[in-house]
């Protein structure tokens, strides 16, 4: 089943400010849950798994990204 139109430059979802929340919920649990966590995001959207603030792949972060300081 195709769940996209693979067009990542394009994606409405990525674009959106509102994706800040998906960066804290899969963050959150990948904190919480660990590498498997990564493995499902990854294989279904790996664009999910770039922070949207600081832009860094593989839920990282740079030392002062806002999302990973609010609670």
């Amino acid at each position: 089943m195709k769940l996209c139109d693979q067009n990542c430059n394009e994606c409405p979802i990525i674009l959106h400010p509102n994706s800040r929340l998906l960066t804290k919920i899969f963050n959150e649990l990948y904190n919480k849950l660990g590498e498997e966590v990564y493995h499902i995001v990854q294989n279904n959207c790996s664009n999910l798994t770039c922070c949207y603030d600081c832009h860094i792949d593989d839920f990282c972060h740079f030392e002062d990204c806002k999302i990973m300081e609010e609670k």
